[in-house]
């Protein structure tokens, strides 16, 4: 028998669930703001939250997260700061809302270019409630500011062939996966690739895209992903491979990437100097967010390096968005073996240098032996000063002039 009066009250909450969040997680700082949060949540009659005490990026349970993760940053002495640390380690598919107490436009729009809602505390019960019904729609057409939370593109890029570009391409994804972060490395050395084996990857074979093009009219980020090679938790690679030229699965490369964009917070490219097709780092720029530019003590490799920057340092004038570059000088032979010091590679770029490494003979027979080389070294060493940095914050400055990694020496 039809029930008329149980149709209209499950109509009704599916109505509700609908028109507001179904989960979101919670940080908070202070208690007012908690009471707030779950009294607005009561009323609505949405699933209470998952509160947690605020505590710092790298102890997110990430696996545990909701559609809708809110960050209480009043007691944040810097609210965009934060919120990008926070934002770093956040999927993109997550809608995020941060409160704080910095009522300045400069918050506001940097917050939105993160792709981070922002709401201005005191707030009232019902301006939240608004608000999250907002972000709950704008997540479910896939509009709003949350479309800005895309992955970071890093582009590693060889000035010369064998001074480590794809090892330092490894370690740096690697890194960036052992914090937690979402990371996509994508291999664009088409024919003649160790990527397999500095990651140490068994029976691997690339993918093939003979027949990519006919689908790409109608593929998504989910059939996308299916081109995707497991390395580690957080941690993807893209390698093609096949009988087409370089240049067009260079083209077919990028196009998986962008279909990719949210589900990474970082893409890596290797661009080592030996691949098969020519690498516009200005023509590159439209689509990349950072360069790591790689360099050895070499006259050939710093004049390289030095036009590299100049053609993106050029595009940046002449565009819209400002692309940062880092340089990454690799020491891969022993002392006296480079006609060039630290001091003299700067003075030739007029930049400092933002990450040196040290030469370790053993680099290699640790990196085939299946070690990654950011779990043996200091916190302050190479590879994750380079990855703080890629995240936009600042390391603690490394004192060892030649950024030794202790510890290989020492196994």
């Amino acid at each position: 028998m039809f029930d008329l009066a149980k149709a209209i009250t499950k109509n009704s909450e599916q109505t509700r669930e609908q028109a507001g969040p179904a989960s979101c997680s919670f940080y908070y700082q202070t208690s007012v703001c908690l009471e707030l949060i779950e009294q607005v949540f009561r009323f609505e009659g949405w699933n209470i939250p998952d509160c947690v005490k605020n505590t710092n990026p790298g102890e997110l349970q990430l696996n545990a997260l909701r559609d809708i993760v809110i960050l209480e940053l009043n007691e944040s002495k810097n609210v965009v700061k934060d919120a990008r640390e926070f934002a770093a380690k956040l999927p993109n598919q997550k809608g995020v809302i941060v409160i704080g107490k910095e009522d300045t436009i400069t918050t506001l729009r940097e917050l939105k270019e993160m792709g981070i809602y922002y709401l201005f505390w005191p707030l009232n019960q019902e301006e939240l409630s608004e608000f999250l019904r907002h972000v709950h729609n704008n997540l479910q057409q896939l509009s709003g500011v949350n479309k800005n939370r895309k992955a970071k593109r890093v582009a590693v890029v060889g000035t010369k062939g064998g001074i480590g570009n794809t090892m330092i391409t490894c370690e740096l994804a690697a890194t960036l996966a052992y914090q937690g972060v979402e990371t996509i490395q994508v291999d664009h050395q088409y024919f003649n690739s160790n990527t397999d084996i500095l990651l140490g990857l068994k029976k691997f074979e690339r993918q093939d895209t003979d027949n990519l093009s006919l689908q790409l009219r109608d593929m998504d980020e989910v059939s996308a992903s299916n081109y995707l090679s497991k390395v580690d938790e957080h941690w993807r690679l893209l390698a093609f491979g096949g009988s087409q030229s370089a240049d067009a699965l260079y083209n077919d490369s990028q196009n998986i990437a962008d279909l990719l964009s949210r589900q990474a917070n970082f893409i890596i490219e290797d661009f080592s100097s030996s691949n098969d097709f020519v690498m516009d780092p200005a023509l590159l720029s439209d689509r990349v967010d950072l360069f790591v530019v790689v360099l050895d003590a070499t006259v050939s490799s710093v004049r390289n390096a030095s036009q590299i920057i100049e053609k993106i340092e050029l595009h940046n004038l002449s565009g819209t968005a400002d692309i940062r570059i880092l340089t990454f000088l690799n020491i891969h032979r022993p002392e006296g073996g480079f006609p060039l010091k630290k001091d003299e590679v700067e003075r030739y770029l007029a930049r400092p240098i933002d990450v040196h490494l040290g030469y370790a003979a053993n680099f290699s027979a640790l990196m085939l032996s299946g070690k990654r080389l950011h779990r043996l070294e200091k916190q302050n060493g190479a590879f994750n000063k380079l990855a703080q940095l890629i995240q936009g914050k600042q390391p603690d400055a490394i004192h060892s002039p030649l950024n030794r990694i202790m510890a290989l020496v020492k196994r």
